[in-house]
């Protein structure tokens, strides 16, 4: 038979065996899951518009220094390093869109669209539009057509059948961020610095409550085809069934990047660093670290 101090000495053992267990095994809450921070890069300056191709888990972004933008660069999966693509001096690369269905990676600059290519590892084409000055690429995973937004207004226009022909969309006629989820639903932060959705049900944006103007969201689709806007340090879920945004998450640090894979990773920038976010098994409380990290 145990005595009182024995039962009371078990107890602090196995609370303090699951305290190193819980403190060793660090865990953010997202939403519903888990997941596991992995520092996957260093880098000098800060990443925007990242984008992960879903054929080879590369990973793209907009290198940011100070007040001047240093170029995009490439992150390939497992790599210990960092390259920069090989876009020309006269050009400024502001944007990275992956078109998975055929395979082509398209990069925005301020002189046109043009596509990279791993296997020449450079520069292949050039499309013209007609506004030379793209800012951002989307691309509807539903139908495969591609959205671009250009100029100082931040106009948006759609390519026509997949051909260089362009069409302006109508139904919003200017943004900083946008995206369609899968039910047609837009979702966009608008150039007086406020995020709205125009959903399909109704014949008029209606602007989200509680955000302050001009924090710079972050706009993406995770993968189960819902919104989410990164501001500053949280992470919210937006819906067309509420005007106030839910809060599911926040990481402590300013986000200025962001991506979901097919994994349902997120992949997080901020200053000096790229994380991943990895959906931790219940099975498996504790995941191992990368083994991989790059730095530039």
């Amino acid at each position: 038979m145990f005595g009182i101090k024995q039962v009371l000495a078990s107890i602090s053992l196995i609370v303090f065996i699951s305290n190193v267990t819980t403190d060793k095994c660090e865990r953010t809450k997202i939403g519903n899951d888990y997941y596991k921070r992995h520092l996957i890069a260093t880098i000098d300056g800060y990443p925007t518009g990242i984008a992960i191709d879903p054929r080879t888990e590369h990973i793209f972004f907009v290198l940011h220094k100070k007040n001047y933008t240093k170029g995009i660069y490439l992150l390939k999966h497992g790599s210990l390093g960092i390259k920069e693509l090989p876009v020309s001096d006269d050009i400024i690369g502001q944007c990275v869109g992956i078109d998975g269905v055929n395979n082509i990676i398209y990069i925005g600059t301020n002189q046109g669209l043009i596509t990279y290519d791993y296997s020449h590892s450079e520069i292949t084409a050039e499309r013209p539009i007609g506004d030379d000055d793209i800012r951002s690429i989307f691309i509807d995973k539903t139908d495969n057509r591609m959205y671009i937004t250009t100029g100082v207004n931040h106009e948006i226009f759609r390519f026509i059948n997949g051909s260089a022909a362009i069409k302006r969309y109508d139904k919003i006629p200017k943004a900083y961020n946008f995206i369609l989820d899968s039910k047609g639903n837009a979702f966009y932060e608008y150039i007086d610095g406020k995020l709205y959705f125009f959903s399909n049900d109704l014949y008029e944006p209606i602007q989200y409550k509680g955000f302050t103007r001009q924090l710079k969201y972050v706009l993406r689709l995770n993968v189960n085809e819902e919104a989410i806007v990164a501001v500053k340090g949280s992470l919210f879920k937006l819906s067309t069934a509420s005007v106030l945004p839910v809060k599911i998450g926040q990481l402590g640090f300013k986000i200025t990047g962001m991506a979901f894979d097919h994994r349902n990773n997120i992949i997080v920038g901020t200053k000096g660093k790229i994380y991943r976010y990895r959906p931790i098994d219940t099975n498996d409380p504790c995941p191992p670290d990368d083994y991989f990290m790059s730095g530039i």
